[in-house]
């Protein structure tokens, strides 16, 4: 439990100095602070690494994770920050060069991001995301739709870009847990981020 808690702070770490650094936030393989400074690179769980700063002094707190998707080469980061209410914050980035790929604004909700399988030779399969739309009328409990956007890989520009969004009314929304597994059981591999 200790180890799990420590690599989540290690993680928080890293996340929050990409966030906090002047420019555009762009992932790069060892997590950084804004110096530029290595903050901990660690090889695999049981590692012990330094305490880190506070992250979120300002928040009723935060929490960040990252998943890798090999070999897609994807790697999906996610901030969540809580106040009054909790927004979640994403980003896809490549893994061998640390570009990011595509970011999604902090939503209140989270959102289910799921990354095809690869077929041979593909290298930058599609992506989906699915999220909760929120009207401008529509209180932080209560959005009025979901929707469900498809990723492709564009090698001109070498971006993520977004196909058609599909909206489902929020009271037709089969709920997360029931779109990740018809997700899963479409052949998508869902992120735990």
């Amino acid at each position: 439990m200790l180890h799990a808690w420590r690599a989540g702070v290690v993680m928080l770490v890293g996340v929050v100095a990409l966030v906090g650094s002047s420019g555009p936030a762009v992932a790069q393989g060892a997590s950084q602070d804004p110096g530029g400074a290595a903050m901990a690179d660690v090889t695999g769980p049981g590692q012990a690494v330094a305490q880190p700063a506070p992250q979120c002094p300002r928040t009723v707190g935060c929490q960040y994770a990252e998943q890798s998707f090999l070999p897609n080469g994807y790697r999906v980061q996610s901030l969540q920050v809580c106040g009054a209410n909790c927004t979640t914050q994403f980003w896809i980035g490549s893994i061998p060069d640390g570009q990011q790929l595509l970011e999604i604004d902090p939503v209140r909700g989270g959102a289910i991001i799921a990354v095809a399988r690869a077929s041979d030779g593909q290298a930058h399969p599609a992506v989906r995301v699915v999220m909760p739309t929120y009207g401008p009328q529509d209180p932080a409990c209560c959005p009025s739709s979901f929707t469900d956007t498809t990723y492709t890989w564009d090698g001109g520009t070498n971006t993520l870009v977004a196909g058609d969004a599909t909206a489902t009314p929020a009271d037709q929304f089969p709920g997360f847990d029931a779109t990740r597994q018809a997700l899963g059981d479409a052949g998508w591999i869902v992120a735990t981020v």
